[in-house]
């Protein structure tokens, strides 16, 4: 069923249409390239070749098939990837039914995704209405544009019991679906309320909560009314903000709101800013910083860090300046370092702006130079507790070791563990034994936080177990670089070919150009593919989108230069690798005094640094070979005095 279903989308989708929704491509001849969204350039390497329907890029060497590409850019795996381009496709997935009743469960999810889609239409038409004017003016007094306020799809909930479950219903699904959804609660029939449901979200502006995927799973509902105890029509007292539960589609520790519009710009910028508000988040896209998620009042969780590792390893903490922020930011920190991330603390220095909101709102594009200059956890934490050294108080000298210790003492950096105990101890003025015997044996609270990641990253082990699959070693840049000249015009190196030292070469590349080499002329590529495993095919397909790109303007001659270069490049590494295998073969020679091995590998030392100098440059051969030849005799004078001295030691080193 899986192949049927990506051999359909395959048929419905052009490679460049879906890439081309993520990466600005140019056509260039019968291809079309761009800047890589894996990795930062200047100059485009990414290339998208719609004959072959695949996309390669010869900077960070990452391609594949579009469902390759949708695996990569979103972070997700083949199940997600088939549903993502199955919508792109307007295809209708073929499901079956499993044992475990899986069939079902998606069947129930489908059902919960359409609700809340449903559901977020309804929300936006609202503001059409004279109360969801009022909220849509509240957001525009915060500092929310319209564009933004549109392309988060922000809503309104009307104040009325029932007005979203009957439009649900209309639609035909049932009161238990509704619930099931999150989006309506069943009323409790023993105190006299009836029976029937009635909506969760009432007379508050709607957040729709999407999943990494871009699809509605949830919502947090927000009161608008000035007040501190807003009253809903039943007369009930409202809580500012409301969640959909957990439901089949939702888990708020999985989810983090805004993630699915920031995940390219996280991967761009390799670092993702975290907020504790959607309003943060949405005030921070608008103002230009876009790879920023919000944990939408809720704590950090292992799952959410594990999900941000998809895309980066670096993150800043932007969480509210009041005592709740602060010991949010202090837990999220200690997952944070539990999970190895690089971690940078944003600082709002105005104490009218109790979050990023109030921030940007004030101030505007400035909020991009605020995340910028973020400093990291330890310098954070130690300027904090600097500013109000007192340094005649011992307790002072304990809060400032207090402060700084749970960062430094997790360091994995020597150098990075020194300067710190440098700069306590010049603070302190006490020195840095002391200081360091301080910090090694103060006890914080941030091991529970890595006990908890643990906790949650441990899964169930198998009572069979099962070998890993040893990934296949493909051919490097150097091999396909090659490959793809000689791809260019095999005609061209009928006779090297006949010559080429494939012991350098990768057993893949070696392989396709024996078959180059043997396929009757003219060449034509669809007999080679037709020639090669299923397994060698993409590389092939790789070397193939490299000749027609990289070298299209070249001449004959200028491919042969080309090719003699890539070889003898290939060459020097292989040396390169061997007189290194060469120092550790000479040191247990050295240390077995085995005289008649170092006799042997001098002389293969010899040799290599002779092709080696010659490798570089063949026209100075002579001169090279000459004096090394004078050397060599005194080399093997050395090797053959007693092993282990010194002096064998520093004349290989000096020789190398």
């Amino acid at each position: 069923m899986a192949e049927d279903n990506v051999r359909k989308i395959k048929d419905r989708l052009d490679i460049v249409d879906v890439v081309g929704a993520y990466v600005k491509l140019q056509k260039a001849g019968i291809n079309y390239k761009g800047r890589c969204p894996f990795h930062n350039e200047k100059t485009p390497s990414f290339f998208v070749t719609p004959e072959r329907q695949i996309w390669h890029c010869f900077g960070c060497a990452k391609g594949g098939d579009m469902f390759e590409f949708i695996k990569e850019i979103e972070g997700v795996e083949f199940p997600e990837v088939l549903r993502i381009l199955a919508a792109k496709a307007n295809i209708q997935l073929e499901t079956f039914q499993s044992r475990g009743g899986d069939y079902a469960s998606k069947d129930a999810k489908t059902s919960l995704y359409e609700i809340c889609e449903l559901a977020t239409k309804f929300f936006e038409k609202q503001f059409q209405s004279a109360m969801g004017k009022k909220a849509l003016a509240y957001l525009q007094a915060r500092g929310l544009t319209d564009e933004t306020i549109k392309d988060f799809r922000l809503g309104f909930a009307p104040d009325d019991w029932e007005a979203l479950s009957n439009f649900i219903k209309l639609k035909g699904y049932s009161d238990k679906e509704i619930v099931e959804a999150g989006l309506a609660i069943k009323r409790d029939e023993t105190k006299g309320r009836g029976n029937g449901i009635y909506d969760r979200f009432r007379s508050r502006i709607t957040f729709p909560i999407f999943d990494i995927s871009g699809q509605v799973v949830g919502f947090t509902g927000r009161v608008f009314e000035t007040g501190d105890k807003p009253i809903d029509s039943g007369g009930e007292a409202m809580a500012k903000y409301i969640n959909t539960p957990g439901t089949l589609i939702y888990d708020k520790s999985r989810i983090l709101y805004g993630l699915s519009k920031a995940k390219l710009e996280i991967k761009r910028a390799d670092q993702c800013v975290l907020v504790e508000g959607n309003m943060d988040a949405l005030m921070s896209y608008q103002a230009g910083v876009q790879n920023v998620v919000a944990t939408s009042g809720t704590a950090l969780t292992p799952h959410h860090l594990r999900l941000l590792q998809r895309y980066t390893k670096n993150l800043g903490f932007c969480f509210d300046t009041d005592q709740a922020g602060a010991a949010a930011t202090r837990r999220g920190i200690g997952l944070a370092l539990a999970g190895q991330f690089n971690i940078k603390v944003l600082e709002l220095r105005d104490p009218e702006c109790k979050d990023p909101a109030d921030f940007v709102k004030k101030y505007g594009r400035i909020w991009v130079d605020t995340v910028a200059t973020a400093k990291p956890v330890i310098d954070y934490y130690f300027d904090r507790a600097r500013a109000s050294f007192n340094p005649t108080s011992a307790e002072s000298k304990k809060s400032i070791i207090a402060a700084v210790a749970p960062f430094v003492k997790r360091l994995q950096s020597e150098v990075e563990y020194a300067h710190w105990m440098n700069q306590l101890a010049s603070l302190l003025r006490i020195p840095e034994q002391s200081v360091n015997a301080d910090v090694v044996a103060f006890k914080d609270d941030l091991d529970q936080y890595i006990e908890q990641n643990k906790e949650a990253g441990s899964a169930p082990t198998s009572s069979v177990p099962v070998a890993p699959t040893p990934p296949r070693e493909l051919p490097d840049m150097m091999n396909e670089a090659l490959l793809s000249v000689v791809l260019k015009n095999p005609a061209v190196f009928r006779e090297e070919l006949a010559a080429v030292p494939y012991e350098l070469l990768h057993p893949q590349t070696a392989e396709t150009i024996r078959q180059i080499s043997s396929l009757p002329q003219p060449f034509v590529f669809a007999d080679l593919m037709a020639r090669s495993a299923q397994a060698d095919i993409l590389p092939l397909e790789f070397a193939q989108l490299r000749s027609q790109e990289l070298w299209k303007d070249f001449t004959d001659e200028q491919l042969k230069a080309e090719f003699y270069t890539l070889l003898g490049v290939m060459r020097r590494r292989a040396i390169n690798a061997r007189l290194t295998e060469l120092q550790f073969d000479v040191r247990e020679a050295e240390n077995s005094k085995n005289t008649i091995q170092l006799a042997s590998l001098s002389r293969e030392f010899q040799e290599l640094v002779k092709q080696l100098a010659i490798s570089y440059n063949p026209n100075v051969k002579k001169e090279i070979v000459q004096k090394v030849s004078q050397t060599e005799s005194s080399q093997k004078e050395i090797y053959q005095k007693e092993a282990g001295s010194s002096v064998q030691k520093e004349s290989s080193q000096e020789t190398v």
